[in-house]
């Protein structure tokens, strides 16, 4: 039985290297660095698919 809590012990994360690697990884900046470039891209897109309609409109119109 001690042999079992041993290992159980030994299993756990310790919570000042749990600190440390959450500090190191810090997913939410990380997700909204991703975020940002994502809505960057749709941005663009936008531009690009309105730029689309505006020539085809102006075909269509001459």
């Amino acid at each position: 039985m001690d042999d079992l809590n041993s290992h159980i012990q030994d299993a756990k994360t310790d919570e000042t290297e749990l600190k440390q690697v959450l500090k190191k990884y810090d997913l939410d900046e990380e997700l909204a660095l991703e975020f940002s470039e994502i809505d960057k891209a749709f941005r663009q897109l936008e531009i690009k698919y309105q730029s689309l309609i505006n020539t085809r409109k102006f075909f269509n119109n001459g």
